[in-house]
């Protein structure tokens, strides 16, 4: 029989003295950011910029009138009051009541959360608007989330046209700047 036992190989000390720098150097490293950042430039704030827009709308705002738009197009004004409040940081708070005895149960105003602001479009979309108030949506559809708001912003005079889907007017809130909330002035 013969003897088949290997014989011992040794690792030279050298060897494991390398690959351990190695491991222990590569281990130590930081890996570099898969993409660099992007360099950001200076925020716009001139007239028509997102900036000059939210700082118009900042503050408190008085329901002048409301226009419900039927499908035919005519306009019918419905006896409410209400406030629009937007915040510095793009967040908006409804809050009115519909006085028309033809409409107090069927037209809520009240919504919070933030919007998002089109200024090529003139146009804010709701980001996250809430209720407080059990509402069946088909109660609401001239205002409802889902619509698009356009908005004429002129000095003290906010008008918001909601759009439905098919791009034709359902309501038109005419609000004016509170007395007590003019418009901000930021350096």
């Amino acid at each position: 029989m013969k003897n088949t036992t290997r014989p011992r190989r040794s690792i030279h000390p050298t060897l494991v003295a390398a690959v351990a720098t190695v491991a222990i150097g590569a281990w130590g490293c930081h890996a570099a950011p898969v993409q660099k950042p992007l360099a950001g430039g200076p925020v716009q704030t001139g007239p028509g910029s997102l900036e000059a827009t939210r700082r118009a709308l900042e503050g408190t705002w008085t329901l002048q009138t409301l226009e419900v738009v039927d499908a035919r197009g005519t306009h019918r004004k419905v006896k409410a009051s209400g406030q629009l409040m937007y915040d510095a940081f793009g967040s908006m708070n409804v809050r009115g009541v519909a006085e028309d005895p033809a409409l107090t149960d069927t037209l809520v105003i009240d919504f919070q959360g933030r919007i998002v602001i089109d200024t090529v479009r003139h146009e804010f979309y709701p980001a996250d608007l809430v209720s407080d108030r059990p509402v069946d949506p088909s109660q609401i559809v001239p205002i409802s989330p889902d619509k698009v708001r356009r908005y004429e912003l002129s000095g003290n005079s906010l008008v918001v046209t909601y759009i439905d889907k098919d791009a034709k007017p359902t309501a038109v809130i005419h609000w004016s700047r509170s007395a007590a909330s003019a418009a901000p002035s930021r350096p």
